[in-house]
């Protein structure tokens, strides 16, 4: 079988595409261990500055495979799905999550078509989103019977607010991306097909800055989700006196002075 999830490097850019466009980029439980393996490669490649999701076909992701639920439902029923094989899959899930926030690089989410249930989620865990006219963003688990997971409800609730991500989980509508755009959880609406164009854009534009500064700004944002404002504080000292003591802020303050572009390695 093919692989779902795709890696491509270009220069200091990398794609990661989700390809399984016959089912709207659907992926099945057994899928989501590709996209970690792939997260994890990703994470040791220093030549890498940042990265961009994004899905072939109709729709960035349509969540779950819907065929693989129903085959679940019979296998309840015969006591051949246990409970320890659903948590098995659910933190494989949970992983992507996990290693997308625990990446040193910032990943960009292009979307188009669909992004709902756990292609939504995926978004979420992204740092930013760049999405087409004509998206439908939404978590459709109630009208099936099941419930958000991946870190949705930590995610969605912070991204669109906690009355939208509500309203979203309990009713299974979908926004249109110029809601989401209002609410704060999109950074740029785009015509239809200029998504990956955008997120090269930014992508490009994120890859020219210092390479530390960007991890550690990454962190900070993640540690401000949780932490007191105390913390916050100290934790952004630090990550200040990291950074000044750094090449790269030698490097960017005689650019600034030279009045030319810097040249950044990550040091």
């Amino acid at each position: 079988m093919d692989n779902q999830f795709k890696i491509e490097i270009d220069g200091d850019i990398a794609w990661i595409i989700n390809s399984k466009p016959e089912v709207l980029n659907a992926v099945r439980n057994e899928t989501w261990d590709e996209l970690n393996d792939i997260l994890d490669e990703l994470d040791k490649n220093e030549s890498v500055r940042a990265a961009v999701l994004a899905g072939d076909g109709k729709a960035f992701c349509a969540g779950a495979n819907v065929k693989e639920m129903a085959e679940h439902v019979e296998l309840f029923a015969t006591g051949d799905l246990r409970d320890v094989v659903l948590r098995r899959w659910q933190n494989a899930l949970q992983n992507s999550t996990r290693k997308i926030r625990g990446l040193r690089i910032p990943v960009i989410a292009a979307v188009h078509g669909y992004a709902v249930g756990a292609g939504l989620e995926l978004c979420c865990a992204c740092d930013l989103v760049v999405a087409e006219e004509g998206t439908l963003m939404g978590f459709p688990e109630a009208t099936v019977g099941v419930t958000v997971t991946n870190g949705g409800t930590f995610y969605c609730s912070r991204l669109f607010g906690l009355s939208k991500a509500r309203e979203m989980a309990y009713t299974g509508k979908f926004i249109d991306v110029e809601e989401g755009y209002r609410l704060g959880a999109i950074c740029k609406i785009v015509p239809k097909g200029e998504g990956r164009n955008a997120a090269k854009e930014l992508a490009d534009d994120i890859a020219a800055q210092a390479p530390t500064a960007v991890t550690l700004h990454k962190r900070m944002f993640d540690r401000g989700l949780e932490i007191s404002l105390e913390a916050s504080l100290v934790y952004e000292t630090e990550s200040l006196i990291t950074t000044a003591r750094g090449a790269d802020h030698a490097e960017g303050a005689k650019a600034f002075v030279e009045k030319r572009k810097p040249q950044f390695t990550g040091r």
